[in-house]
């Protein structure tokens, strides 16, 4: 017997509890060496602890015990687990993006991204009132709810102007990809200049002169346009302060 352990020695060379490794049986993936009877003492040899500790690490990586069992017995296919597990990571980042925008680090979040394509409902207007203009994005932000159903995920409402008419407004709901109608537009994948703005909206074209600051000292040529992307705002908070507001700068494709 002295080449068998017991589970509670078992347990220990693993650093998990009994219970931990009678679920292992329960489910497959291990059983003892010997068994004295059927509710006695369970013994297993080191061939078996080196399996529960492995067991053990599939599961401290994301794996699921019926994965663990297909793993082991070839019914499934590892790769398939690591895109899984892959796309469980971007989701995550993702998430821990969205998380990261809510803080306030100043300009020091300024980047470059890709901003993804989208199908928007888009409505024109001349405005140079904020209050105006808030209205109005909240009208389209109305439109496109009733007639086509938006979608819930990535920026929802989102607005544009020409760099040297703040006046010529476009306003913009993200609706689903594959939306048909007089006001729908397909917008392309396109670098640009991010930065999040904590702060009244009054206090934005401060924003605009870093970016294009930022984009003179680098070098890069903008198409045109300012975007804002409106995270929180009024409906969320009274204290304008609170506001958050991604701010980009498109900017041309290199040739």
């Amino acid at each position: 017997m002295k080449e068998l352990f017991s589970i509670g020695d078992a347990a220990d060379f693993v650093g998990i509890t009994r219970r931990i490794i009678l679920n292992y049986e329960a489910h497959g993936l291990v059983f003892p060496d010997v068994k004295e009877d059927p509710s006695g003492n369970r013994y297993y040899t080191i061939d078996t602890l080196t399996k529960i500790r492995t067991i053990r690490s599939l599961q401290n990586l994301g794996l699921s015990l019926d994965e663990i069992h297909g793993y082991f017995d070839n019914s499934n296919d590892l790769l398939s687990m690591v895109r899984r597990l892959e796309a469980l990571r971007d989701e995550l980042n993702a998430n821990i993006r969205a998380l990261y925008e809510r803080i306030n680090q100043g300009f020091e979040s300024m980047e470059i991204i890709t901003i993804p394509p989208q199908t928007v409902y888009c409505r024109k207007a001349e405005s140079d009132s904020i209050a105006e203009k808030t209205n109005l994005l909240r009208e389209v932000a109305l439109e496109a709810l009733q007639n086509y159903d938006p979608a819930h995920t990535g920026q929802i409402y989102f607005t544009e102007a020409p760099i040297t008419d703040a006046k010529d407004m476009s306003f913009f709901a993200v609706v689903p990809t594959g939306s048909k109608g007089e006001h729908i537009l397909n917008l392309p994948a396109q670098k640009a200049v991010c930065l999040y703005h904590h702060g009244a909206y009054e206090e934005l074209p401060s924003v605009h002169d870093t970016l294009l600051s930022y984009a003179r000292e680098q070098k890069l040529t903008p198409v045109g346009i300012f975007r804002h992307c409106y995270l929180e705002g009024p409906p969320q908070h009274k204290d304008k302060s609170k506001f958050i507001t991604q701010v980009l700068l498109p900017l041309a494709c290199s040739k």
